[in-house]
């Protein structure tokens, strides 16, 4: 963790204990602004690292890092996101997955969050680049170009500059987890991953904020990458156990332990697009 000494160390002394913090993602807790008093959570606003009371790496946020141009094309590509996350419970909250209903009205077979919760949610997701699907076939390995890659080429052709600006930023400052993180995905068929960096994938949300959870499609051996697009207040991500959120704006990046317990706060106001760049566990077994 050879961080620049000109990067404001903060270290975390008041902590919840291990399950308590695991009870939030157990609970796909949605965190609201409230909780900020309740639970005594601070907000991190200027550059500066969190370091944990192990001495490990909670966190970087970079201040004014990216290219303000390359930030603006890149929202005006990436807010056309229009998936549903019906699919992902975990990014919802407590209770929202259930038994759909088909198009005749009945109960169908199939576990999704419903359309009604949908419609309340509001948010869009998806997913650009590569991607390593879960199995409906014992020993199949299911890689593929993600649908929304596949729809709309142009949207993943066009923001490749600000994707690679993000992995140098990466590369810069945590340069061990970087290292570790490409060695992973240069053993990844080179049509399963995003060229010149160290991801496979970016998951892209709008004014989509997420219930409590672990990134555990991600590797272990890397940090999670993430900017935000948009004009917007509020959405800051929290890590409940630790009693810190941070206010990441456009042309801000944060690196961040995503194995840790983690979510966001609701948008308050205006339109966030919000990216998470990873490699996803076991895209090395993919075929090329």
């Amino acid at each position: 963790m050879p961080l620049s000494e000109h990067i404001r160390r903060i270290h975390i002394t008041d902590t919840l204990s291990d399950e308590e913090a695991l009870a939030f993602k157990e609970r796909k807790y949605v965190l609201l602004h409230s909780d900020k008093k309740r639970l005594g959570i601070r907000t991190m606003r200027n550059q500066g690292a969190l370091i944990k009371p192990d001495g490990n790496l909670l966190l970087v946020l970079l201040k004014d890092i990216l290219d303000q141009d390359l930030c603006e094309d890149a929202h005006k590509q990436l807010r056309q996101v229009n998936g549903e996350p019906s699919n992902r419970p975990e990014i919802i909250g407590e209770g929202a997955m259930m038994l759909d209903a088909n198009k005749d009205g009945m109960v169908g077979e199939q576990m999704r969050v419903a359309t009604s919760v949908m419609k309340v949610y509001g948010g869009k997701t998806d997913f650009l680049g590569y991607y390593r699907y879960k199995n409906s076939a014992p020993g199949v390995v299911h890689c593929d170009v993600t649908a929304w890659t596949k729809s709309k080429p142009d949207i993943f052709t066009n923001v490749m500059p600000w994707i690679q600006e993000i992995n140098k930023v990466y590369q810069t400052f945590l340069p061990e987890e970087y290292a570790r993180q490409k060695a992973y995905v240069d053993r990844i068929p080179e049509d399963r991953k995003i060229p010149k960096t160290a991801f496979t994938t970016l998951y892209v949300l709008k004014n989509a904020p997420t219930a409590c959870h672990t990134d555990d499609m991600d590797i272990r051996e890397g940090f999670g990458c993430m900017a935000s697009l948009g004009l917007f207040s509020g959405a800051e991500i929290c890590f409940p156990k630790y009693k810190v959120c941070v206010d990441y704006q456009p042309t801000d990046v944060i690196l961040a332990d995503v194995h840790e317990v983690h979510g966001n706060f609701p948008v308050t106001e205006g339109e966030r697009v919000s990216c998470v760049f990873f490699c996803r566990e076991g895209q090395h077994e993919c075929p090329a």
